[in-house]
């Protein structure tokens, strides 16, 4: 790696200051040796204590320049302690065993400086790969992590994506468990156990709560180290997208089955719900019958009518249904829904609760208004296994929207579930639900501009469930 331009710059200057100093100092030393009568008994061990400092400031190489100058200025005759210093054979070993020992220390010295650089060079070149861990671990939104068993202690990596959404500072060297969603904490310990049982890799997905609510997917990949086999390494990473992009596939995969089923089935009963069409209308003409009978052949052909729209339809696949949408009276269409239930909430002794607001109409074809409260109003009925039970029905106009609530004080349901409501296939009824009820409902609404939303709870007036429906509202009730 090489250095840095303003190491390069005090490197050079370090040269140039030790080799003017090797020329300088030693001149000096020999100067203040001869002033200094006290000096002369020993009169190199000035000149060593200098040579020292200039090696280790500067290097060998000022170090032996300043050796060189000395000799000079000892065995020239221009030099000061050429005439004025004298000395014997015992001095100058004395002085030869402080100059080597002095150049001794110098080469110390520069040993440990080169092992000095090479640390620097190497920590730099770790540094640098740490850094760029830390980037990839961020590109990849991974984060890597150490676990102790016999400790009990998580080390997540400096630099590992927030993969729980909060620092890591927050856990200590705990694994934050208590951010699990509840019903994976059993299978994370469960799988780390058998991991570290049989000595194989780990290998889980779970789901976590992040700050705001969202819930994530993370994947854990860890193995054990093999000279300690109670540390464990291994990485973990978001999987969201991908669980999403998995759900939307198998959601999607249920839709083309059923849309094949449901094309199958359209074609099946198309033939046997015209003959008994043809068959409703001949009985219609027999004069003998009573007026109660002809009504309620008049509403069978209705319901059968109804039924072939919901074939041609595929179960509203078709985006593009024939017929025109035209103001439909929101109530009238709710009272011939109520009378197909009718004898059913005597039986169940249901108390129907009307409050209409007048005036409210949406542009809708009847017949897919009428699905669309059927699928509510069966559900309700099925989930009203409670004392004095109540169906009510509201209408009303809300600026340019047109609203209509089903409500009931049945069973209710659970909060977890009322996430996954509107999913096709998805059903609290375990022997007799189909889960495309609801599914079906709000693809009748959105089509037509509207929203559907349903909340469960304890409401005024004992009401637990409300299902609300929002349409445009038709112009003439604007």
């Amino acid at each position: 790696m090489p250095p840095s331009p303003s190491s390069a710059e005090e490197s050079r200057t370090r040269r140039v200051f030790g080799y003017a100093s090797a020329v300088v100092l030693p001149i000096l030393a020999a100067w203040f040796t001869v002033s200094r009568p006290a000096l002369h008994g020993i009169p190199f061990a000035l000149i060593s204590s200098v040579i020292a400092g200039i090696g280790v400031f500067a290097g060998p190489g000022p170090a032996l320049l300043a050796i060189c100058i000395f000799v000079a200025s000892v065995r020239f005759p221009f030099s000061p302690l050429y005439q004025q210093v004298s000395f014997n054979t015992g001095q100058i070993e004395r002085s030869l065993v402080l100059l080597a020992a002095a150049f001794f220390l110098i080469f110390l010295i520069w040993r440990q400086r080169a092992t000095e650089r090479k640390l620097r060079t190497a920590l730099a070149t770790l540094q640098e790969r740490t850094d760029a861990l830390a980037q990839a671990q961020q590109a990849s939104e991974l984060a890597t992590w150490v676990y102790n068993v016999h400790a009990e202690e998580t080390l997540w990596d400096e630099g590992s994506t927030l993969i729980f959404g909060r620092p890591f500072s927050e856990f200590g060297k705990t694994f934050p468990m208590h951010l699990v969603v509840e019903e994976d904490r059993i299978p994370i310990r469960d799988a780390f156990i058998k991991a570290d049982q049989e000595g194989q890799p780990l290998r889980i997905e779970f789901r976590v709560t992040w700050p705001d609510g969202e819930i994530h997917w993370l994947a854990a990949r860890g193995f054990q180290v093999s000279r300690s086999p109670n540390i464990w390494r291994g990485v973990t990473f978001d999987v969201t997208r991908r669980k999403n992009v998995e759900a939307a596939l198998i959601h999607a995969e249920k839709l083309a089955a059923m849309g094949r089923l449901a094309s199958t089935i359209a074609h099946e009963v198309n033939n046997p719900l015209e003959s008994v069409t043809n068959l409703l209308y001949i009985a219609g003409q027999d004069p003998s019958l009573s007026d109660d009978s002809r009504q309620y052949l008049s509403l069978a052909e209705e319901e059968l009518a109804r039924l072939g729209n919901i074939t041609r339809l595929t179960l509203s696949f078709s985006r593009t249904a024939g017929g025109v949408s035209a103001p439909i009276p929101v109530a009238d269409v709710i009272d011939s829904v109520l009378a197909l239930f009718q004898r059913r909430c005597e039986v169940l002794n249901i108390c129907v609760e009307r409050f209409y607001t007048a005036g409210v109409e949406i542009e809708i074809l009847q017949h897919e208004l009428r699905q669309i409260l059927i699928n509510l109003i069966a559900n309700a009925i099925d989930a009203l296994t409670t004392e004095n039970p109540r169906l009510c029905l509201h209408t009303l106009n809300h600026t340019s929207r047109a609203v209509i609530l089903v409500e009931d004080n049945g069973s209710g349901i659970e909060l977890h579930d009322q996430e996954r409501i509107f999913d096709a296939f998805f059903t609290t009824k375990t022997e007799t639900g189909t889960g495309i009820g609801l599914w079906v409902t709000r693809e009748l609404v959105e089509k037509n501009g509207g929203i559907i939303s349903v909340e469960s709870g304890d409401h005024m007036g004992n009401i637990r469930t409300r299902f609300r429906l929002e349409f445009p509202a038709a112009a003439k009730s604007q």
